[in-house]
Parts: C-alpha cells; sequence; structure tokens
C-alpha cells in the first residue's frame, strides 16, 4: 500500500457524504442507501488493508510532506499501528449494519441521515488514525456533532429531542475538559503530536500540578464520552428515544472508541512521565470500570423498558473494558480489544432485535429475533464460543498479574447480570407467542454481527497477541514518528486463550444468567423483593428520568472527584 492511501478511510466516506449532500435530492431512497453502504464497505476495505500493513511495523503518514526537524513534529501525522487501523476497520463494519437498519419510515429524510451516518463514520477512522493530540479532539467532536443531530433529527418525538439535547450538553461538558487538559498540555511542551509531548514530558522527568491537570482533563472528558459512572445519564437517554441506526453505532463501537483514546493518550503522551505513578491511575481506572460494570448491570434491573436495559448492557460493558485498560499492561490491552470487537458486535445485534421487536405491532415478537436475543444474552454471560469468555478471560488474568485478582469474581457477576438482563427481553417477548414472521433485514443484520462476535473468539487472539507489545511501547513509538527509525515490535505475549479454569467460570456465569431468569420471570418467589420496586429503585429510575440537570451535576462532580484523587496519589 503506497503512503497515499492512508488518509482515504477519512476521505472516502467525508467525500461521499458531501457529494449526497450535493446530489442526493435528485436520486431515489434506495440509491442514496446504496451508495452509502458502497462508500461505507469501501472505508472497511481501506482500513482493513492498513490493518495489514501495520502489521510490519508503524505507518507514519506526514500531510504535505511537513516531516519533523531536529525531533520537532512540525506538520500533522497519521500514525497507524493495528489497533488504531484495526479499530478504524471495526467501525465501518458498525456503521454498515447501522445503515442497513434505517427504518423505511425514514424515506422523506434519508439524504441527511445518510450523510450525518458517513460523516460520523470519517470522523472515527480519523479518531482511531491521527497522530495528533488536537487532531483526536476535533475528530471525536466531528463524531460527538453528527450523532447530536442524528439524535435530533431523525425521530420526531419531543423526548428525542430533549434526549438530542441531554447528548449534546453532557457530551459538551467532556469535550471542553478535554480541549483544557490539551491547552495545558501545549502550555507544558509546545506541542500537539503525541510521540513529541511523550518525548517533552519523559525528558523533564517530572510530575507537578499542571500534568496532574492536564491528566485529569483529558481522562474525564474522555471518560464521560464512554458513559462511565457517574458519567452515563445521557446514555440510558439517548438509547432510549434516539433513532435505531444512532444506537446501534453508540453501542457497537462509540463508547467504546473514547475508552480507546484514553489508552492510546497514555500510552504515547503520559507513560514516559507517569511510571512512578502508574499505580495511582491504575486504581482509579480500575476501581471506575468495577463500579461502571456493577452499576450498569445493577441497573439492568432497575429501569423498565427494553431499550433503557440495553443502555445499562452497555454502561456494564464499557465498564469491563476500561477495567482492561485500566491494567496498563500489554495483556490488559490484548483482553481488551477482543472483548470490546466481540462484546461491540453483540450490543449492536441486541439493539437491532430490540428495534425489530419494538417494530413489531403484536405483543410477540419475531422468531429469528427472540432467538438472536437469547444467544447474545448467553455471550453476554460468557458462553465460551464467543469472544466476550476470551476477552474477558486475558482481563481477568492481567488483574491477577496486577495483584487485583479479587476483581475477576466481580466481573463474572457483572456478565452474568447482563447476560440474563437480555434473556429477560427475550423471554418477555416470547411469553407472548413468537411469530413465524419472515425474516427481516435488521434481524439478518444483527444474525451477521453475532457472527462477527464468533469470529473475533478465534482470528483475534494471534493479532493482538502479536501487536499489544507495540502499543504499549512509547519509547520506540516516539523514535519512529519523531526520527523517523524503523518501529519493532515487541515478543508477542504469551498466554492469549482461554484457559480451562477460564471455562468453568464461564459456564458458571452462563448458568448464573439463566438461574436469574428462571428465578425472577418463571418461579416469581412472592418473598422476594426485586430492587426496581423498593424506594432505592424508585429513587434511581427518578435519577435516571433524562433530567439535564443531573446529568451535568453527576459530572462536575465525577470530575472533581477523580481530580482529588489524582492530585492526592500523584505527587
Amino acid at each position: 500500500m503506497t503512503p497515499s492511501l492512508v488518509p482515504l478511510p477519512v476521505a472516502v466516506p467525508l467525500g461521499a457524504a458531501a457529494l449526497l449532500l450535493m446530489f442526493g435530492g435528485l436520486l431515489g431512497a434506495r440509491v442514496v442507501a446504496a451508495l452509502t453502504i458502497l462508500a461505507s464497505l469501501a472505508e472497511t476495505v481501506l482500513a482493513a488493508a492498513l490493518t495489514h500493513e501495520a502489521g510490519s511495523g508503524l505507518i507514519v503518514y506526514w500531510f504535505g510532506g511537513w516531516t519533523p526537524r531536529h525531533g520537532v513534529a512540525i506538520g500533522v501525522s497519521f500514525t497507524v499501528d493495528r489497533f488504531g487501523a484495526g479499530a478504524a476497520t471495526f467501525a465501518g463494519v458498525i456503521v454498515t449494519a447501522a445503515v442497513l437498519s434505517v427504518p423505511a419510515s425514514f424515506k422523506d429524510r434519508v439524504v441527511v441521515t445518510h450523510a450525518l451516518m458517513l460523516t460520523m463514520l470519517g470522523a472515527m477512522a480519523g479518531f482511531c488514525l491521527t497522530g495528533d493530540l488536537f487532531n483526536m479532539f476535533v475528530f471525536y467532536e466531528l463524531m460527538a456533532v453528527s450523532a447530536f443531530a442524528l439524535a435530533a433529527y431523525s425521530v420526531g418525538r419531543t423526548a428525542s429531542l430533549r434526549a438530542a439535547l441531554n447528548f449534546a450538553i453532557s457530551n459538551s461538558v467532556g469535550a471542553f475538559l478535554l480541549l483544557i487538559g490539551i491547552g495545558l498540555l501545549y502550555g507544558r511542551t509546545g506541542a500537539l503530536n503525541l510521540a513529541e509531548i511523550g518525548h517533552r514530558l519523559g525528558t523533564a522527568h517530572r510530575t507537578d500540578g499542571l500534568v496532574t491537570m492536564a491528566v485529569t482533563a483529558i481522562t474525564v472528558g474522555l471518560l464521560v464520552k464512554a458513559a462511565i459512572v457517574p458519567f452515563h445519564f445521557w446514555l440510558i437517554d439517548v438509547a432510549s428515544w434516539g433513532s435505531l441506526p444512532l444506537v446501534v453505532v453508540l453501542g457497537g463501537v462509540l463508547d467504546t472508541l473514547a475508552v480507546y483514546g484514553v489508552a492510546r493518550v497514555y500510552w504515547t503522551a503520559f507513560a514516559p512521565v507517569l511510571d512512578a505513578h502508574d499505580g495511582s491511575l491504575r486504581t482509579l481506572l480500575v476501581t471506575m470500570g468495577v463500579a461502571t460494570a456493577v452499576g450498569g448491570a445493577a441497573l439492568c434491573f432497575v429501569v423498565r423498558g427494553a431499550r433503557r436495559v440495553v443502555a445499562c448492557v452497555m454502561i456494564s460493558h464499557t465498564g469491563t473494558l476500561l477495567v482492561g485498560i485500566g491494567c496498563l499492561t500489554a495483556f490488559g490491552i490484548a483482553g481488551a480489544v477482543i472483548y470490546a470487537v466481540a462484546g461491540g458486535a453483540l450490543k449492536a445485534a441486541i439493539v437491532a432485535c430490540v428495534g425489530d421487536l419494538d417494530a413489531d405491532e403484536s405483543p410477540a415478537g419475531p422468531l429469528l429475533a427472540i432467538a438472536l436475543l437469547t444467544v447474545c444474552g448467553l455471550a453476554l454471560a460468557g458462553l465460551p464460543l464467543f469472544g466476550t469468555a476470551l476477552g474477558e478471560s486475558v482481563i481477568e488474568r492481567s488483574l491477577a498479574a496486577a495483584g487485583e485478582g479479587w476483581i475477576a469474581p466481580v466481573l463474572v457477576i457483572a456478565s452474568a447480570l447482563t447476560g440474563a438482563a437480555v434473556l429477560r427481553i427475550a423471554f418477555a417477548a416470547a411469553r407472548h407467542g413468537p411469530t413465524r414472521a419472515p425474516a427481516t433485514r435488521v434481524t439478518i443484520v444483527a444474525a451477521t454481527l453475532v457472527a462477527v462476535a464468533v469470529g473475533a473468539r478465534f482470528a483475534l487472539a494471534r493479532i493482538v497477541a502479536r501487536s499489544a507489545g507495540g502499543f504499549v511501547a512509547s519509547a520506540a513509538y516516539s523514535r519512529a514518528v519523531l526520527d523517523g527509525h524503523r518501529f519493532v515490535s515487541l515478543p508477542a505475549i504469551a498466554g492469549v486463550r482461554l484457559p480451562a479454569g477460564g471455562t468453568v467460570f464461564d459456564l458458571v456465569a452462563v448458568a448464573g444468567g439463566i438461574g436469574v431468569v428462571v428465578w425472577l420471570d418463571w418461579l416469581r418467589p412472592r418473598y422476594v423483593t426485586v430492587l426496581g420496586g423498593t424506594i432505592v429503585g424508585n429513587a434511581v429510575r427518578r435519577l435516571h428520568s433524562g433530567g439535564l440537570g443531573d446529568s451535568v451535576a453527576w459530572v462536575t462532580l465525577g470530575a472533581t472527584v477523580v481530580a482529588l484523587a489524582l492530585a492526592a496519589t500523584m505527587r
């Protein structure tokens, strides 16, 4: 692949979006949809080719040929490794699935909807491929603005407009924090390139209040966008009232990219200076991840409505993902990548199936949608056939290596509960008697995504084992970008497999998830008070009712707590 092809995963969808807005009014809805699918598939193929090429070393592309001079990055770069290019590839897969899920009722607004989807895809690809911190911010905000517009434009209801407003304001607070952190780093280093920031901070060999505040602002800004507890309120509202294609993207990849951003910024910019304090950041990230995994799983049994339950499943999944990233090891990164791909595909499939159930006029649902929801519930609980089981097992072993092995059973319980929540949705639809309606396009898309989650179990283990060491090699990354040295990946890490003990734990989690469903929905013991029916449950539901003030207040409180925790420990 020639270097000039590196920007194409960004340029193709953005260019296609512009052409749709210019000429889409002259085309029919089916032609617009077909062109959108072709553009998203083209981005997927180009990003996959970059993933293959990056296997032999880091790809650094300098726009306009403005290469570094004497270790100073003058221009803007795309710095492509296998994880970044792979994330762009997965974004293409999810957006293609989302485009195929656009309802027929969108016929009168199909051009703008598809143009926004392509704009979001181009921004996601740029976020994954860029090597510049400020451009990461720009691409992420382009993603966010496209998502805001989709949330408000594509569903003509007052509740959807309120959700879009909550989405926009909460994420804008995170954006301001992220921008403040970037400004602090620029004031200290005079650089925006990630490799140069890492090199200059590492050369200084000191961590002071300014660096601590920069770490805090950037980390919190990204965690707000990832909907980590206590920054999660906006996601429940958007998932409840947003359009089906938007929620497919949110569940499949958008929240995961924010966690990827935390890992990317840490290992390129902060790792050289935070070696002595990585224990503080590890404790913070793992603690927030565990709270999110457990909190999201518990909320599944408090909130009411299938879509709100699915939103809580998304939150819990992102918490487990943050635990893997928060281990701050190559092994944790490897597990998080596998878990992100498999879990993202499953969540997108669940959203598609629930949307298909909502679209059905009868209280029962299509048989295929119910069957797929059942499979997804078992997979989220830890069925060993799927990549979620392998990814979670690797994360648990990374925790054990870091001396935090006690967290592993907590993650197993969270997985069992989220799986049970999805199984309950399937059981509720089946209880009315499934219809034998023919498979719709949405359910076929969901079945394909389930197959992706199975493929992640077998296809990603070797890739992440070979690439995780290079992802955490901060010094080699800086030399490759600033000095043009050949990037040499570290040896492959061993043990990226599902051991017998992990299989036993996963089967126990699956059995536990099924047991919860049988207990609550079949046996229905009268002496059991479900959390959702208590005074606490009512209070929690009111808190998650979509109030904008609640979202902003919790973002402010969470940011303050994180800042105080890091200020007290990073001295």
